[in-house]
């Protein structure tokens, strides 16, 4: 079966082949004529519907731990202050969990500033020291490891990753993982390499097998919305290297403004059609707005027909509550007393078409934006 974009399975236009690349950014060899053999051909696609850039080769060995090389430098360490001091203080963040942790560099510097730290790293090394300077860092990888064991359902304010996810095989299902763990309306900070920037200077040797994932803007905030994530900003940081995404988990839909929409919408529809008989009233227009609100709220007992102005629908029967369908001249005819107009932005001309051509004393009322309203 041939591959599919791992963001939205999307067709893979023809790759870019790119021969005698290092078969890994970490793979150092002990003797030269290793390193020389060490080498691999990288075919890089991009998707044709959403655009992202990815490596669909052997995963590295390493490819679920964070590997930072040196410690975090000063120009950074100011840099990761100021960031984490900011969201810190707006949001009231007290506690943060950090996907692929490392050794906690970046955890203890939310730390010192009197947050509660958390995180899961891919090395075991790495996660027993970050746990020796004060972090609870867990050894696994999203979204295999089951962490219920060690945190049972806390979530936490804030969700971190930083040039981690671009690594992964599957950025969607551990993405989905992550966004698990807020706290309702929690917040996140991730962080990815800028492809923009690599595409802008056709920076090649910037593919390395490690990374999995090449981002731009679009593709990131793709990769956020549909795995949960609301974003509230995305911005190009550190020279343009890096792409940084504050978010938020989103809010589940709430239904119940839809029901109470639709109750006061019922009552008012009775009220308006009163104690007046079922032959004397009529609701025009056979748009699907009209139909669903007639079989939704059961209007079959308060009304005698649809009136319709389109002769495709006259003399046939409406889906779902089988009243009949009729051309405007029913109100020729004398017997039609009330019409409750829901045609949406057609119901001023309707209402001028029945002033003009019909009885003036047609009582009518009109169906806007869920409500009842009345001349």
């Amino acid at each position: 079966m041939r591959d599919r974009c791992i963001l939205c399975a999307g067709e893979l236009d023809t790759p870019l082949t790119l021969t005698n690349m290092p078969e890994s950014a970490q793979g150092f060899k002990t003797t030269s004529a290793e390193g020389l053999s060490a080498s691999a051909a990288m075919n890089l696609f991009a998707c044709q519907s959403c655009g992202l850039i990815q490596y669909l080769g052997p995963l590295v060995p390493y490819y679920k731990e964070v590997i930072r090389s040196t410690r975090l430098s000063k120009p950074m360490l100011q840099f990761r202050r100021g960031q984490f001091s900011e969201i810190v203080e707006k949001k009231n963040i007290e506690s943060v969990f950090e996907l692929g942790a490392g050794a906690g560099e970046y955890l203890d510097v939310f730390k010192k500033i009197g947050v509660n730290t958390f995180g899961i790293e891919g090395s075991a090394q790495l996660a027993k020291h970050a746990r020796t300077t004060g972090h609870s860092v867990y050894d696994g990888f999203l979204p295999k490891t089951n962490l219920k064991n060690q945190i049972g359902d806390t979530q936490f304010d804030l969700v971190t990753s930083f040039n981690f996810i671009e690594h992964l095989p599957d950025p969607r299902a551990t993405l989905r993982c992550l966004v698990d763990l807020l706290k309702p309306g929690g917040y996140a900070i991730l962080e990815v390499p800028n492809f923009s920037m690599i595409s802008e200077f056709k920076l090649f040797n910037e593919f390395i097998p490690d990374h999995r994932s090449y981002f731009t803007k679009d593709t990131f905030q793709l990769l956020l919305s549909i795995t949960g994530f609301e974003i509230l900003s995305v911005e190009s940081i550190w020279d343009d290297y890096i792409l940084s995404a504050t978010a938020k988990k989103r809010e589940p839909v709430n239904w119940d403004p839809y029901l109470e929409v639709r109750s006061s919408l019922s009552m008012g529809i009775e009220e308006f059609f009163g104690d007046s008989p079922k032959s004397e009233n009529a609701i025009w227009s056979a748009g699907h707005q009209s139909l669903a609100t007639i079989s939704n709220l059961e209007l079959e007992g308060l009304i005698s027909c649809i009136i319709d102005s389109s002769p495709k629908k006259q003399s046939r029967f409406a889906p779902a509550s089988g009243i009949p369908i009729v051309a405007p001249d029913i109100l020729a005819e004398g017997q039609i007393k009330k019409v409750l107009l829901s045609a949406a932005g057609f119901n001023p001309e309707i209402k001028r078409s029945i002033k003009k051509n019909y009885d003036r004393s047609i009582k009518l009322g009109f169906l806007n934006k869920g409500k009842v309203e009345v001349e």
